[in-house]
């Protein structure tokens, strides 16, 4: 066996070259040793074969948990064997549980705000956003006047439970809203609606 010294900082490193790699004799390689050494010693109190187990656990993803479980493997079952229409359907969220869940996506303190607004507010700038929207490639950018804190709060609450990205700048009385998707879906129930049966 060869040896090989280099300087690394000031300081001389010693490698030993062992065939065609070159092993460190320093303290990672130790390290790594002791590691691999506990390691063996823990399989064997296991009773572990450490050649041919692997002695960490397993992670179950959600396709494989699908296999493994009988009741959910009869549903996807049923599923996949329906027509493309039957599927649709059973994926279509109802409007009360889709118009929920976008609600909650407003922030608290701009639901808040909504309820000293007035619906015919809310609804006017719903018209204008999804009108100008409904016609935006992706990654558009529209900019609405905001001359008023309650234009803001409608338009940001519109923004927002339509699922659209929306930058207030105040110095300037505008709000950015912004199509972050590759194809605007209008809500099935709109915000106005919403707010009249809360």
């Amino acid at each position: 066996k060869q040896w090989y010294q280099r300087r690394v900082r000031g300081r001389v490193r010693r490698k030993k070259k062992s065939g065609n790699r070159l092993s460190h004799s320093g303290n990672i390689y130790n390290c790594k040793k002791s590691n691999d050494i506990f390691l063996k010693e823990l399989a064997s109190e296991l009773g572990i074969d450490p050649e041919l187990q692997d002695i960490t656990p397993s992670h179950n993803s959600p396709l494989s948990s699908l296999f493994c479980d009988p009741d959910k493997m009869k549903i996807w079952l049923v599923f996949i064997d329906s027509t493309e229409d039957a599927q649709d359907e059973m994926l279509t969220v109802s409007p009360e549980v889709e118009s929920n869940s976008r609600y909650k996506k407003i922030s608290k303190s701009i639901r808040s705000e909504l309820e000293n607004i007035p619906c015919k507010t809310i609804k006017q700038f719903e018209k204008d956003i999804y009108s100008v929207v409904s016609d935006m490639g992706y990654e558009s950018v529209v900019v609405l006047s905001a001359a008023t804190k309650t234009d803001r709060v409608a338009i940001v609450a519109i923004s927002q439970y339509s699922r659209l990205k929306c930058t207030s700048h105040l110095p300037i009385s505008a709000v950015e809203v912004e199509l972050k998707r590759k194809r605007f879906t209008k809500p099935s129930v709109p915000l106005s609606e919403l707010l009249l049966c809360h």
